[in-house]
């Protein structure tokens, strides 16, 4: 028996014309009911796993859920198609936010939680500090230091170079220069640990495309943007709770630099060490189920 409703749906994002594609999970019975808005992580997209979370939130914690794609890529609209850029990220996130707070009838406005995974959690931690109108802010396998990140993957002067070609092609006009997103370890790409790519397979295998299909690209010259976002060491400065879910084993995001934040911020950050590796808090992953029952005890805490 279906205890909560999906509904597909297009909300507007800053660029004329271009509409976010989003999920809106809701459980069974009268709303209005609190909220989680839940972006996806780096070239991820909504379709690649996020489904079983906007399910047990509704069905588990009787909350609402809007799990988006961003701009440039799953079903939502803009072009270049495969752009990550961290502050229009942002604005998709605050896109959906203005969106459900403007809607009363259907969400709770003064019980909004912010999710992110991964990359994402660079932007959710920046709005936690941000945005005085969120109840809380959860982030599972978070990058919340861009620059400590980068540095604990080790020097790329190849990635560097090309990233440098890419904010040089910004510079004059040019579109950008994408390089392979995920790779093997003895391939070039953007990440190449050895949970990557099988990672990025799992993940894509819980939708409608294989990883095999999608495009797995990303333009370079993020790479500096994400290594001057520095928000997790900030978190003490936090407007509301803080979750952090971070895996003991992570070969992408050292579980060693949320802790050092969670230490720095204890009025604010709950940190919950999960066994496994970066992308064992989805859905068939060991900590799956460690993962969402302390999202379900946080969202139960903040309501």
């Amino acid at each position: 028996m279906t205890t909560f409703t999906k509904q597909l749906l297009q909300i507007p994002s800053v660029d004329k014309d271009v509409l976010l594609e989003a999920w809106v999970f809701e459980p069974l019975g009268t709303g209005p009911f609190p909220l989680v808005v839940a972006g996806h992580g780096m070239t991820v997209i909504k379709d690649a796993g996020l489904h079983a979370f906007g399910e047990r939130w509704a069905t588990e914690g009787n909350y609402a859920s809007i799990i988006f794609d961003y701009r440039y890529f799953g079903g939502s609209g803009g072009t270049p198609r495969n752009l990550v850029s961290l502050p229009k990220q942002r604005e998709d996130y605050e896109a959906v936010l203005r969106w459900a707070r403007l809607q009363p009838e259907r969400f709770m406005n003064t019980r909004i939680v912010l999710m992110g995974s991964a990359l994402s959690g660079l932007t959710v931690s920046q709005l936690a500090q941000d945005d005085p109108g969120l109840a809380g802010v959860m982030a599972h396998s978070p990058m919340l230091d861009g620059y400590g990140t980068a540095m604990s993957l080790g020097f790329n002067p190849r990635l560097i170079f090309w990233g440098c070609v890419d904010r040089l092609r910004g510079l004059l006009g040019l579109e950008p220069l994408f390089i392979k997103a995920i790779g093997h370890p003895s391939e070039f790409a953007f990440l190449n640990t050895p949970s990557s790519y099988p990672g990025f397979v799992a993940m894509f295998s819980q939708g409608d495309t294989p990883f095999s299909s999608a495009p797995n690209l990303i333009n370079a010259g993020v790479l500096f943007e994400i290594m001057n976002a520095r928000p997790g060491r900030k978190l003490s400065d936090a407007r509301c709770p803080v979750l952090v879910v971070a895996t003991k084993d992570d070969d992408i995001i050292p579980a060693a630099i949320a802790a050092q934040i969670a230490k720095s911020a204890p009025e604010k950050v709950t940190l919950v060490e999960v066994s496994g590796g970066h992308f064992d808090i989805m859905e068939g992953g060991q900590s799956f189920s460690a993962n969402i029952k302390a999202q379900l005890d946080f969202l139960q805490r903040v309501r």
